[in-house]
């Protein structure tokens, strides 16, 4: 039976935490956790997306298209289609350094996305960043420096046809301290 699991974000009192449940008897891996940090995002429940993968430079999610997400030509709307790379480029960045997270915050800096072919179908992006760029954002995050790192990301139809092709600049900046 999932019990309430409060984590709290390194550096941080109660403000910046949050709760989920999780089987007694779980023990999460650092993919694990990134997944479920992950599906706890509302802008990702809203839009019904599903993190498959996380961690490792990687970072693979899904959707399932409800009837609200296609477009009048019935195919997955180009706006849906961005919005999951965009979680898939950002995540394959930052899952390894959510520990990291009270030090800095993440935005998109520059963006190109080229439509390849209608999406029919589930529809899954996979970021992926090679381990060493992951491991070298880490190391200037965890020495409070702006990093920024390119995440390319495929994006693929349930009959395996290539849809969309993104790259993302992902901006990692130090917080700002309060004054």
């Amino acid at each position: 039976m999932p019990f309430p699991v409060a984590v709290f974000v390194p550096g941080r009192e109660r403000p910046g935490s949050y709760e989920r449940s999780v089987p007694f008897s779980a023990t999460l891996t650092p993919v694990d956790d990134a997944v479920e940090h992950f599906s706890q995002q509302g802008f990702l429940q809203f839009l019904a997306f599903e993190p498959v993968e996380a961690g490792g430079g990687r970072a693979v999610i899904r959707l399932d298209p409800k009837p609200e997400h296609l477009n009048h030509n019935d195919t997955v709307n180009a706006t849906v289609l961005y919005g999951l790379a965009e979680v898939a480029g950002a995540g394959a960045v930052v899952a390894d350094m959510l520990d990291l997270a009270s030090q800095s915050y993440t935005v998109l800096k520059k963006a190109t996305i080229e439509y390849l072919a209608p999406a029919r179908g589930t529809v899954e992006a996979v970021g992926s960043v090679d381990a060493s760029e992951v491991e070298r954002a880490k190391a200037a995050v965890s020495s409070g420096e702006a990093v920024e790192v390119l995440a390319p990301v495929l994006v693929t139809d349930q009959h395996g046809t290539h849809v969309a092709r993104v790259e993302f600049t992902v901006a990692i900046r130090p917080r700002r301290k309060a004054d």
